[in-house]
């Protein structure tokens, strides 16, 4: 994530005089309340497309995240943490799960994870009761049913042992990873819930960042000369883990027999989607510093990294980038996903066009090049704000290095958040979001979730900070554009059916969208699919292409409507 070594290079130490970097141990300190300019009339106009409201303290969310600073520089305190979206209790409306974070060394049972449950009228803190208050030192975490039963599991990345939260179906969970066998004791990050076999069980995917403890962490420093946190080059890189699922409750570690286990990188962000349109799923990992993995499904159990031939390993000048946060999305509408990974600043943030399986860097075509001159990018997300079907990237910002021309002193390491907005068919450009308050604090974010959390059919954003409370932003733009959210099931599995793929026809334009609930980074998103329909009287018709091969056609489907679109037998 950054350019820092025991010894700072002159040119390091140039870069960063400029955009700065951290010091750490910084306690969060309370929201920005520093009174903002009185807005222009084109900034209240602007505004009102982008109505976003920040109702974390009203909704009843009391989290605080914990980055467990105390002034050593220890290096997994910046990293987390992630959340996720979940209906984890089957009620039709979206759950919260945090990650705490807490003492990095040694054991701390008073900070734990959190849910909290949706009631229509806010959220209620049912973590002790759930059960799901887990301990220890989390990062990120992955939300699917992984047994088949109908309801919604967890998994929980952490620096050491994993966990997986099993939905008991009664409210509760138990965590079951040692008699799972994915209690994997690394440091664990990004994961995802994936059929990579086509067997109808979700496999799992666990992205590891780097070798650390206490007994080999570093003195470093920063261009300033005082201390700072070290970068990933100053530890052992790790390699990933797969986990087939084999039923019943078991998993089986075939990293190294599918050939995942066989490369040590130091891995942050992940997304799974059907990169080669084969009708198989593959799997995109983003790493700091190092070239990004894309693992293409064999169709025989194994993978073969295929980054460097495909075009999405480094940039177009063939550096490899500090690679966090993924967000997948067929942009362009031809049919494959394209990739959007974010970046530490000084460099810029890269946009992958899938051209039939194969990549090119297409980031300056398209407007994006610079955006982060400042800004160091994480969670990340194509979300279509005000429903006119044209997706705008939102990114969620925190440097990782003390910054030597910070925007808040009392927290160097905070950022503004950032949304960029589509101006025709290839450029994007960033949006200037002083007119929206909810953008205004200067935070460490890391994860950004998008979820329809109070089902009025706009997308909501969820952004987790380190060491700070989250940020639940309401989307208040529902009434002015069409809208339909489409739940993808297979009956046959009783659950989502992961990465199916849906196309959309509507006054004669087609949108492409999937069940990929795992993007971004450290978090799990709304597993529905959302489209903004602009003007749209009904949507014409709805073709689904099922995971394992299939399609299914739907007609006719009401605007500004939720609907369940299940598989038929006939499509398998």
């Amino acid at each position: 994530m950054r350019f820092q070594f025991r010894i700072n290079s002159s040119i390091y130490a140039l870069i960063v005089s400029s955009i700065g970097f951290v010091c750490a141990g910084c306690r969060a300190k309370a929201p920005d309340s520093t009174p903002q300019p009185k807005a222009s009339p084109e900034a209240s106009a602007a505004q009102a497309i982008y109505a976003l409201t920040d109702v974390t303290a009203e909704s009843g969310i009391n989290f605080v995240h914990q980055r467990g600073a105390q002034g050593d520089y220890l290096f997994p305190e910046l990293i987390g943490s992630g959340a996720a979206f979940l209906d984890y209790d089957n009620d039709g409306d979206l759950d919260i799960y945090l990650v705490q974070g807490g003492e990095v060394v040694g054991e701390d049972s008073a900070h734990r994870n959190a849910l909290f449950r949706n009631d229509g009228a806010g959220f209620v803190d049912v973590s002790v009761e759930s059960r799901s208050d887990l301990p220890g030192f989390g990062m990120g975490c992955a939300a699917a049913d992984v047994d088949n039963d109908g309801d919604t599991d967890l998994f929980v990345t952490r620096l050491g042992a994993n966990a997986l939260l099993r939905n008991n179906g009664d409210g509760t969970f138990d965590d079951v990873a040692t008699s799972a066998g994915v209690a994997d004791p690394g440091f664990g990050v990004s994961a995802a819930f994936v059929d990579y076999d086509r067997d109808g069980l979700l496999d799992l995917y666990v992205v590891n960042y780097v070798v650390w403890s206490r007994a080999i962490e570093h003195t470093c420093y920063g261009p300033d000369g005082l201390r700072d946190y070290c970068g990933p080059v100053e530890y052992p890189s790790s390699a990933d883990r797969l986990y087939r699922n084999l039923g019943g409750g078991r998993f089986e570690d075939v990293s190294d027999a599918s050939g995942i286990g066989r490369i040590a990188r130091d891995g942050l962000g992940i997304g799974c989607a059907d990169l080669d349109n084969d009708g198989w799923i593959d799997i995109y990992v983003a790493n700091d510093q190092m070239a990004a993995l894309c693992w293409i499904n064999q169709r025989d159990g194994t993978f073969k990294d295929d980054a460097a031939i495909r075009g999405c390993a480094v940039n177009e000048q063939g550096v490899a980038i500090a690679g966090m946060g993924v967000a997948m999305e067929d942009i362009d509408g031809n049919g494959f996903v394209d990739l959007l990974v974010t970046n530490i600043a000084a460099q810029t943030h890269l946009f992958f066009t899938n051209t039939g399986g194969y990549f090119e860097d297409r980031t300056r075509r398209h407007g994006l090049s610079n955006w982060n001159i400042m800004e160091t990018g994480f969670g990340v997300a194509w979300i279509d704000i005000d429903n006119d079907s044209r997706s705008e990237l939102l990114i969620a910002n925190g440097a990782v290095g003390r910054s030597l021309s910070a925007q808040d002193p009392e927290e160097p390491y905070g950022q503004r958040n950032q949304l960029a907005r589509r101006v025709d068919d290839l450029r994007f450009e960033m949006f200037d979001t002083s007119s929206i308050p909810a953008f205004q604090s200067i935070r460490i974010s890391r994860g950004l979730l998008r979820g329809d959390y109070d089902n009025d059919g706009d997308i909501d954003v969820l952004i987790t900070n380190n060491g700070a409370a989250p940020q639940l932003l309401r989307n208040d733009s529902a009434g002015r554009n069409a809208w339909a959210c489409l739940t993808l099931r297979d009956d046959s599995v009783q659950r989502d059916a992961l990465n199916a793929r849906i196309e959309i026809v509507a006054n004669g334009t087609s949108q492409f969208g999937e069940v990929r609930p795992h993007s971004g980074y450290l978090s799990s998103n709304d597993p529905r699919v959302h489209f903004g329909l602009g003007s749209a009287k009904h949507i014409d018709r709805a073709i689904v292409t099922w995971p394992g091969g299939g399609k299914q056609e739907f007609k006719d489907l009401a605007i500004n409507q939720f609907h369940v679109l299940r598989k038929a037998k006939s499509s398998e």
